[in-house]
């Protein structure tokens, strides 16, 4: 992302946007199954430092990013205590061709590309626009709850707006050393 697209928004600014933010999101039925059950300062924090590296005025290196990042994704949305199942994504991945409406089945199959290795916790939920969509709303709303002047507020959707390919898995990776698989398929 593109942090030259926003004037310098102060810390303390950022951290109750997204205190607002978060909380409303994981109140919103719409998008709250997303999130891990974990208290909402524990998933709040590393999205913070996120927020505060990507608006920096100093660059940040690529693989400092993936690691905020990935922090995040663990956080707010890694199933980490899950109970076991005898029940696996494997198991249901017939299913993809009415999903996918890919009855013939063809050899192409749609990739994801994970921003960092916490972002696949979240896209084996397979979000749609939609849900990017509530999103921004919710966003929109607590900037206004908190009267962001327009133009500022304007900038952070604009710069919010453009990470919808990145979050949803059609974007590039943060940081790739060869270390990590970028390409991700929730099913199969």
């Amino acid at each position: 992302m593109n942090n030259k697209l926003l004037p310098k928004i102060d810390e303390n600014l950022v951290s109750k946007i997204v205190d607002i933010f978060y909380a409303s999101m994981l109140d919103d039925y719409r998008i709250n199954r997303y999130f891990y059950s974990r208290p909402i300062q524990e998933q709040a924090k590393p999205l913070k430092q996120l927020v505060n590296a990507l608006l920096s005025t100093e660059p940040v290196e690529p693989k400092k990013l993936s690691e905020l990042a990935d922090d995040y994704f663990a956080a707010a949305f890694a199933r980490g205590n899950a109970k076991p199942s005898l029940v696996n994504n494997r198991d249901f991945a017939f299913l993809e061709m009415f999903v996918t409406g890919d009855l013939v089945g063809s050899d192409e199959k749609p990739h994801l590309t994970l921003l960092c290795p916490g972002h696949s916790h979240f896209l084996r939920l397979q979000p749609i626009d939609d849900n990017y969509d509530v999103v921004l709303e919710l966003l929109q709303n607590s900037l206004n709850q908190l009267q962001v002047p327009q133009e500022t507020a304007d900038q952070i959707m604009a710069f919010a707006a453009s990470g919808r390919d990145g979050i949803l898995g059609r974007g590039q990776a943060i940081y790739d050393d060869g270390d990590i698989a970028t390409d991700f398929r929730t099913h199969g």
